[in-house]
């Protein structure tokens, strides 16, 4: 299997990656009342949509996908009455097996980003799913011990050994959550999201030997994730950042490990003009935002696949 720089290449290797972040948000992982067999194990068709997704990007050379499971926990964990967390449900690790054994297949090795920040969104009922409304498993001290020991923790027990996995991302963007209205009648929402994640990576490393990193929605606040003993760090750019972010210095940054750029968007921006700023700004690699997903960031293109390859060869 082609190793990354997180493990064993050469230090002035710029590594390419791509995002796979999900088949259907929220649903690839677990069971819930839209799909209550489960995710992409009970799901033929998704699972065959993801296989040719792994086997392109294989193609190309690409050897780190990163891709999302719990998002914001509407599939793959089980709730008491009060809305804590009692475990993960009976289809998770079929479907993570799932994504695990396509990924060995292709030879490629996956980035999984645990949550996502749409956790902290206002609650909807949809069809019978709850959506967002779990901001209280990382503004309560009963809701971060709940969601750690329940949920994350089993995770990384049963992969924390498994090659396929190059790093653990334990979450997405978690800077947007101090924005959105349940954290605003908090004294220290600051706090509070700092304290969840520095419990989520002791938790994490406690169980898993893969390296740890956190998905940050840019560079204007990286004093949440400093303290936490991180083994890389990761920035997000999108072009309305504006291009001097993207071409500041990493070493500018008073990081103390490897900066890996890990999304940037495949649609909106010349993917050349993006890596080349990004390899001279000190950046260990970068991944694209996205294959499959269809938001109006995420493509794919020709230009990034054949950075790609022109890079293997």
């Amino acid at each position: 299997m082609s190793q990354t720089w997180l493990r064993d290449d050469p230090p002035d290797r710029f590594l390419l990656g791509a995002n796979l972040p999900w088949i259907g948000y929220g649903t690839d992982f677990g069971a819930n009342a839209w799909s209550p067999a489960g995710g992409l194990s009970a799901d033929s068709s998704r699972r065959a949509r993801l296989d040719r997704a792994l086997e392109r990007v294989s193609a190309d050379g690409i050897a780190l996908v990163r891709v999302f499971l719990l998002c914001d926990a509407r599939s793959g964990v089980r709730f008491d009455g009060d809305g804590l967390p009692i475990g993960v449900d009976d289809a998770l690790f079929a479907d993570i097996d799932a994504v695990m054994a396509s990924a060995r297949h292709h030879g490629v090795m996956l980035l999984p980003a645990l949550l996502d920040f749409h956790l902290c969104n206002p609650a909807q009922s949809i069809a019978d799913v709850q959506v967002g409304g779990r901001s209280h498993l990382i503004t309560t001290s009963e809701g971060r011990s709940a969601l750690i020991e329940s949920v994350l923790a089993p995770i990384a027990r049963r992969y924390g050994d498994d090659d396929t996995i190059a790093a653990w991302d334990v979450m997405n963007e978690p800077e947007w959550c101090l924005q959105l209205a349940s954290s605003r009648h908090m004294r220290d929402p600051f706090g509070a999201l700092q304290s969840f994640l520095e419990s989520a990576v002791r938790t994490v490393r406690a169980y898993a030997k893969q390296p740890i990193t956190v998905g940050c929605a840019g560079t204007w606040q990286l004093d949440l994730v400093r303290p936490l003993g991180l083994d890389f760090y990761q920035v997000h750019w999108y072009e309305r950042f504006g291009w001097s972010k993207l071409a500041q210095p990493v070493s500018q940054l008073a990081l103390d490990r490897p900066v890996l750029l890990g999304e940037f968007s495949g649609r909106t921006t010349p993917v050349t003009r993006v890596l080349d700023t990004a390899r001279r700004a000190g950046y260990r690699g970068a991944l694209v935002w996205s294959v499959v997903a269809e938001d109006d960031q995420s493509d794919y293109s020709d230009q990034f696949a054949g950075c790609a390859r022109q890079q293997r060869a």
